[in-house]
């Protein structure tokens, strides 16, 4: 690795991230985690705003050459609601956890800027850093967009890393199209008539619907949908009934939709929506369906992609970059990337003997922490000149 950056700050990353990792807090309630960033901004005199979307903070460095491109640089903040169960000397004790990497996000970001703040004037146009809240739960990047459109508008260029503790250490992971695909939250409410159990020619039962309802949506996966594109149909709660030998007047199901693109992310909502609307009514029964909550994909834009290659194996070495097929969970950076041509890439710090992201036993290799502020910087220096 050709590093750029004096040792120092190789070690400050790993501090900083422990100190985040110590203080882990869940979806708009990152109050200590945002004052923990604005002290070290502060006391590095790096300029910023805050509040925005409650905890949310942008900081804009301006270079000292003149240059028209505007890069975006984005790490997210919140931890998960999950009580830690690893041996590390810094674990967190207030029942959440950061099972997540996005303590090494925040770090790696803010152990870059002051770097890149001390030499601000080596570059040219502008670079701008977000730190986001509430990734977990999908909502912080839009609410942030819609506080501060002026904030995002001029972007020209926008990058997120994403550590990921299942690719080797030192290599770094993406593609030039879809790394993580859409997610979309639904709830069906199936209406029927209610009745004693023993008496099923007298009720609409939407138990029997509801089963139907579930087995014909497979179907839109298997015979409706491209077999070539990544399109999933999840039902993950049934809600209906009281009693063994009552039929229910109804049932309410909830799930999730995920998609490799707009248009199966778009094709599979409608036609689910079409199916709730028109199967109960073969049965006597009506549906609902309502889509609580969403992002899109995250999908990369090609030309910048290529630029990032070139940028890796040239700090790291060659075959540093290795391309991902799409990896089905979500992450509303799609929001920041529907502004501007973006990559979002996977971080490599695998570490023996670690559970995967989302378990009470995560966590990554710090080494890739170095990785990180490395690239970070070498590509400030390659899109701002």
């Amino acid at each position: 690795m050709n590093r750029i950056l004096p040792d120092y700050l190789h070690d400050e990353v790993v501090t900083v991230r422990r100190d985040l990792h110590k203080i882990p807090e869940t979806a708009f309630k990152e109050l200590k985690t945002s004052e923990y960033i604005k002290n070290y901004l502060s006391s590095n005199n790096i300029k910023f705003e805050a509040g925005i979307a409650t905890t949310g903070i942008v900081v804009e460095v301006v270079g000292g050459k003149k240059g028209e491109n505007v890069l975006g640089l984005r790490a997210d903040i919140d931890a998960l609601p999950i009580k830690e169960e690893t041996n590390l000397d810094f674990k967190s004790s207030n029942g959440n956890m950061h099972a997540c990497g996005h303590d090494g996000h925040v770090a790696m970001m803010l152990v870059s800027l002051k770097h890149i703040n001390s030499k601000k004037d080596e570059f040219a146009g502008t670079l701008k850093v977000i730190f986001q809240p509430a990734e977990e739960e999908i909502g912080g990047a839009k609410v942030m967009i819609e506080q501060r459109p002026e904030f995002f508008s001029d972007l020209t260029h926008i990058f997120g890393f994403h550590i990921w503790n299942q690719i080797d250490l030192g290599k770094i992971a993406f593609n030039d199209s879809t790394v993580f695909v859409s997610a979309d939250t639904f709830e069906i409410e199936l209406f029927g008539k209610g009745g004693h159990g023993a008496m099923p020619h007298l009720n609409i039962d939407p138990i029997f619907i509801a089963a139907n309802l579930i087995v014909s949506a497979q179907s839109i996966v298997s015979r409706r949908k491209n077999p070539g594109k990544l399109g999933v149909i999840t039902f993950g709660k049934i809600d209906g009934g009281s009693a063994a030998n009552i039929t229910p007047k109804s049932v309410k199901l909830m799930g999730t939709i995920r998609a490799q693109d707009k248009e199966i992310r778009e094709f599979l909502i409608n036609e689910l929506e079409a199916l709730v609307e028109n199967l109960p009514k073969s049965f006597g029964g009506t549906g609902e369906f309502i889509k609580t909550s969403g992002t899109g994909p995250v999908i990369n834009n090609k030309t910048f992609a290529n630029q990032v290659y070139s940028i890796a194996d040239e700090i790291f070495g060659d075959n540093t970059s290795i391309k991902v097929d799409p990896v089905s969970v979500a992450d509303d950076m799609s929001e920041f990337m529907d502004l501007a041509p973006s990559v979002y890439a996977l971080l490599g710090g695998k570490k023996d003997n670690s559970e995967m992201h989302h378990n009470s036993k995560f966590d990554f290799d710090e080494k890739c922490l170095s990785y990180g502020i490395e690239f970070i910087n070498n590509l400030i220096f390659k899109i701002l000149i």
